[in-house]
Order: structure tokens, then C-alpha cells, then sequence
């Protein structure tokens, strides 16, 4: 049964670092519905999930919201964040495993495209094809519960860690989705295109694989970011469950 008792303690919608993540999680919609995703876009969409999730933690941290987020009527909600909390961990940690491993097969394609060896760039578009659909299959693996809050203030921050939540689940599977749509397939069996586009030292739609090794390294970076901040989140939510 949702409780709707207010308490004085905790932050309302009007406080300044619920202000602004609102106002991050806002320009994040926008980015995440767009229908022309770009690398700059996702490297912006991560690192603005980040920001929020330190704003959050910020709150989180404030020994007032503690106690108020610590008191019986709000535990259980504060206990189901702390659930979810580890599933969207454990997607982020998947999703950086799998940048690494992708930047890896990147790099070896470049090298084998270097060399202008066809059967070798074969090999290796088709290792990148694999790795992609278990990375899209990954981060939609994971299933998280859709929980209802009570409406108001009282529990704005826990409110945004869901709405937060959801965003970056987006942003992690359009990552993916985005890099799916980078490297060429098979378009038929002699590999005529892949043929040409070894002869051109080229394999992105973008730029080439020097290029699209380095965004994903950068992405990648911002994903082990964004990774310390739900640990560290996570560690917040900890401390309010032992009040």
C-alpha cells in the first residue's frame, strides 16, 4: 500500500540539486528519442546520466534526507531501489566488459585491414557481428520492476532514482544499438563490398577503424565512470537501509 505521509526532512521538488537533475534527466529524454543517434550524443547522454547520479548521491548523503529516508514509512521503497540498484549495476559492468571486448575486435580488424588481408577482415566482421548481438542481447536481458511511488515531495529522490534508472537502461542499449549500425556485414557471399572497403582501408560508416576503435574507447571510459557512481549510490542506499 503506497504511503503518502510527508516529511519535513526530505528534499522537495524545489530543491536546488533536484532542480538540476531534472533538468539533466529532461535534456536526456530528448537525446535518448532522437531518431539520428550520433557517438557524441551517447558520450553526452553518459556523461550527464553521471552528473545526475551525482546529484543524487549528493542528496542521498545528507544526513537530514538519511534519517528522513531511514524512518519505516519510507524504508520499503528505499529497500526496492537498493534492489534494482544491483541489477543496474551488474548491466553497466556487462556493458563495459563487452566496450572492451568490442574495442578489442576493432583493433584486430583494423590491423588484418591494414595488411589488406581480405580472409582475415572476413574473420574478423563476422567476430564483431557476434559480439554485437550479445551485447544488444545483454543489456536487454536484465529485468527490472516497474515501482510506484507515492505522489508528492516525500519521496522525490527515490522518484528520480527510478526515473534515472530507466534513462540509463536507454542510453546503455542505444550504445549498442548505435555501434550495431557501425561496421559493415555480409551483404553476399563473395564480400564484394568488404572487398572494396578493405582496398580503402575503411569498415565504419562513419570514418575508419581507428576512428571508431577510439570512440569506443572513450564510451567505454564514460561506462566505468558511470559505474562508480551507481556503486557509489548504491553504497548511499546502504547506509540509509542501516540507519
Amino acid at each position: 500500500m503506497a504511503c503518502h505521509t510527508r516529511s519535513a526532512s526530505l528534499p522537495t521538488r524545489s530543491h536546488p540539486f533536484l532542480i538540476k537533475a531534472e533538468e539533466e534527466l529532461n535534456k536526456l529524454r530528448a537525446c535518448v528519442g532522437s531518431s539520428s543517434l550520433t557517438y557524441e550524443i551517447m558520450l553526452d547522454a553518459l556523461k550527464a546520466v553521471g552528473r545526475v547520479y551525482e546529484r543524487i548521491n549528493e542528496l542521498l548523503c545528507m544526513s537530514s534526507n538519511q534519517n528522513g529516508l531511514s524512518h519505516m514509512q519510507h524504508r520499503r521503497w528505499v529497500e526496492q531501489e537498493l534492489e534494482e540498484s544491483v541489477k543496474l549495476i551488474d548491466m553497466c559492468s556487462t556493458s563495459r566488459d563487452n566496450l572492451d571486448t568490442i574495442r578489442d575486435h576493432i583493433q584486430d580488424l583494423e590491423l588484418a585491414n591494414r595488411r589488406g588481408d581480405l580472409e582475415a577482415s572476413k574473420s574478423k566482421l563476422r567476430d564483431y557481428n557476434l559480439i554485437m548481438k550479445k551485447a544488444n542481447r545483454d543489456v536487454k536481458m536484465q529485468l527490472f520492476k516497474k515501482n510506484e511511488y507515492p505522489e508528492g515531495d516525500s519521496l522525490a529522490v527515490v522518484s528520480l532514482l527510478l526515473e534515472t534508472r530507466e534513462i540509463t537502461i536507454s542510453v546503455l542499449q542505444s550504445i549498442f544499438a548505435y555501434l550495431s549500425r557501425q561496421i559493415v556485414s555480409q551483404k553476399s557471399s563473395k564480400w564484394s563490398l568488404v572487398s572494396r572497403l578493405v582496398k580503402k582501408r575503411t569498415i565504419a560508416c562513419n570514418g575508419d577503424a581507428a576512428c571508431l576503435r577510439v570512440n569506443v574507447e572513450h564510451l567505454e571510459n564514460e561506462v566505468e565512470s558511470l559505474f562508480r557512481h551507481l556503486i557509489q549510490c548504491r553504497v548511499s542506499l546502504l547506509n540509509i537501509c542501516s540507519l
